[in-house]
């Protein structure tokens, strides 16, 4: 049986583990917050600018977001291995041809490892919009941009400057919604 102050001692010896146990526990907390809420203020914002950046296709032409100067630019981050993405592709062909007379083009920023294997969806499927080979756009998705989340579509008018960003797992455009976002922002067809 413990005397009083043997239980006074024990009680406070109990507090303080659990003091310390809270206090770690906070710090494990902000260690691990910190840096995702830092990434996720680092990524591309409605307003910002994307920087004019080469990249090389899938048959090995060099090219440079500014060759798309005076359209708007939807920028569709995707692999095979992403199965919304693959989704998404029957929606991106009809954006396309409903709004590519609006003045809108689609760049296709793929990320596979292997590009052989996206070499051939991108074939089989019929996309008719340029891809990227992923080492050539590795810099600008992970440095620049930050994408983390697939897919990620970034819709930049003719001067580069992002009118949406959607794919950070909260705000998802896909589907009707995207094409629905689309039809709001660009601009009407110009009459020949």
């Amino acid at each position: 049986m413990l005397s009083g102050l043997e239980e006074a001692n024990s009680s406070r010896m109990t507090g303080h583990r659990n003091l310390h146990f809270l206090t770690s526990l906070a710090l494990v907390l902000v260690a691990t917050l910190v840096p995702s809420l830092l990434a996720a203020s680092q990524r591309p914002r409605v307003g910002g600018q994307v920087p004019d950046f080469a990249f090389t296709d899938f048959s090995g032409k060099q090219h440079h977001l500014s060759d798309f100067a005076g359209h708007y630019v939807l920028l569709d981050f995707w692999a095979t291995w992403c199965g919304p993405c693959m989704k998404e592709v029957p929606v991106l062909k009809k954006a396309l041809s409903l709004y590519q007379k609006r003045g809108l083009e689609i760049l296709g920023m793929d990320s596979d490892k292997n590009v052989t294997k996206a070499q051939k969806f991108v074939q089989k499927n019929q996309i008719s919009w340029l891809q990227s080979q992923p080492r050539s756009t590795k810099q600008i998705i992970d440095d620049e941009l930050k994408v983390k989340w697939y897919p990620t579509t970034i819709l930049i008018d003719p001067q580069r400057k992002i009118l949406f960003v959607s794919g950070d797992g909260k705000s998802v455009l896909e589907g009707k919604k995207l094409l629905r976002k689309l039809d709001q922002i660009l601009p009407p067809a110009t009459k020949p």
